[in-house]
């Protein structure tokens, strides 16, 4: 069962209950949602200025549009997904995946 969170992380949210929230709700569960799995490439991503840009480790770039529509299309309309989209679209074009265990070798 997937579940959400607002930015109390008391409770979760289903994608049921989260479908039926109102849109200030799914705005923030989808943005708590968006920055644990992405960051600004500028927090660890290494950069090349000889090469022109970020050297994507990691992976990436992602898309805040794209990771948000796979992610909830279907769950909470298109008019949220895009408001939020334009939110984090003005903070950085590009993203990159949050740290993970995997990330690094012992």
């Amino acid at each position: 069962m997937c579940e959400y969170f607002t930015a109390d992380y008391e409770h979760p949210i289903s994608k049921e209950e989260l479908s039926k929230a109102d849109r200030e709700t799914q705005i923030e569960a989808m943005e708590v949602w968006f920055r644990r799995h992405f960051e600004d490439p500028a927090e660890r991503t290494p950069y090349e200025s000889a090469e022109g840009g970020y050297i994507w480790i990691w992976g990436g770039p992602y898309n805040a549009r794209e990771e948000l529509e796979s992610e909830f299309s279907g769950i909470v309309p298109d008019d949220v997904i895009d408001e939020l989209a334009d939110k984090l679209e003005e903070e950085c074009l590009e993203w990159a995946p949050t740290p993970s265990a995997d990330d690094y070798d012992n």
